[in-house]
């Protein structure tokens, strides 16, 4: 009997295992199927999400100059939403699908704000091609000092704004979790350091005086209007500087940076370190080949063969090699 019981048992124990296998099998195909059909299912709602923004792109032409603004205001957010989409979908995509579905969505961006410039060049932060006389730049910034208060009490923060407003001698930082895909507005900062840790869909920068910004990756356009004497590290798709003097920007730039009305402007590569500046790049779908740094259009300079005299490459002994120290630290007076 005992012989028996032993046998029955090794049997038992046999078919428990195979059984166990079994299981393991079906749940590992199970899981390859769910994916299967998770990739398909993106595909397709991608497809779809896709071509709604390229017909939204494509009314643009035959659409009333007054309501192009907010028309184009609702395919950033669309285009916004379905980069977020392919981000947060990365977890069962491979690698190589996920960088050609932001690549798609990048041209996307790109072509609207291509078309924006086109149509709607008169935007908050747009360019007059017209030069203002030096001396009238001048009378006008003295006017800007004497009613700064002024100023800022009827430019109120809009609740809509996100980022930092009406402060001094500061470190601010914010992280990816906060600003990711987000418009951040920096503005009226004095002797500020500002970190960006993370991926955003624009950045505004407006008057800020003597500070350090120290950004990671911006998936579309930086804008930099009536800054002073400050150290800017950013990338970006695009980068427009209007009415700024004395500032050195430490660039990344896929297409080349616009300025105007700027003067003293000095531009470096790209040198900010995190521990997660590569993710952040990648999940921003910006070209790390590709960096415009030194090449500037200048709207106030139309000489094709002489440089523009308003704005040069920083000389490398004058760099700043590592921002490491700057993170906690306020810029000195």
């Amino acid at each position: 009997m005992s012989d028996k019981s032993t046998i029955l048992e090794r049997l038992s124990k046999r078919d428990a295992q195979r059984l166990e296998k079994l299981q393991k099998a079906h749940k590992a195909r199970e899981e390859v199927d769910a994916c299967d059909e998770n990739e398909e299912y993106f595909a397709g709602a991608f497809k779809i999400k896709s071509e709604y923004i390229e017909d939204m792109l494509s009314q643009v032409p035959t659409m009333e100059a007054k309501v192009l603004p907010s028309h184009f205001d609702n395919i950033k957010r669309e285009a916004n939403e379905l980069q977020k989409y392919v981000v947060t979908s990365s977890f069962f995509l491979k690698e190589f699908n996920m960088r050609k579905y932001l690549g798609i969505v990048q041209n996307l961006q790109t072509k609207c704000y291509e078309l924006e410039d086109r149509y709607v060049p008169r935007k908050k932060f747009g360019f007059s091609k017209k030069k203002l006389p030096k001396s009238h730049i001048e009378k006008q910034s003295s006017l800007d000092d004497a009613d700064g208060a002024g100023k800022i009490d009827s430019n109120k923060w809009d609740e809509k704004l996100f980022g930092f407003d009406s402060m001094a001698n500061k470190v601010l930082t914010l992280e990816n979790d906060d600003i990711f895909q987000r418009d951040v507005t920096l503005r009226n900062l004095k002797n500020c350091t500002i970190a960006l840790k993370g991926v955003m869909g624009t950045l505004h920068m407006s008057n800020l005086d003597n500070c350090i910004v120290l950004s990671g990756p911006v998936t579309s356009s930086v804008f930099v209007e009536k800054c002073t004497n400050s150290k800017i590290v950013t990338a970006c798709q695009q980068l427009r500087m209007h009415s700024s003097i004395k500032c050195d920007i430490y660039l990344h730039v896929t297409s080349k940076g616009i300025v105007e009305d700027c003067s003293e402007i000095r531009t470096a590569p790209y040198n900010l370190h995190y521990g997660d500046l590569e993710k952040h790049f990648n999940m921003s779908s910006l070209d790390k080949k590709v960096n415009n740094w030194d090449r500037l259009d200048d709207f106030n300079w139309l000489a094709p063969d002489i440089p523009s005299p308003n704005w040069s490459v920083l000389d490398v002994k004058q760099r700043i090699s590592s921002w490491d120290e700057w993170w906690s630290k306020s810029p000195p007076l």
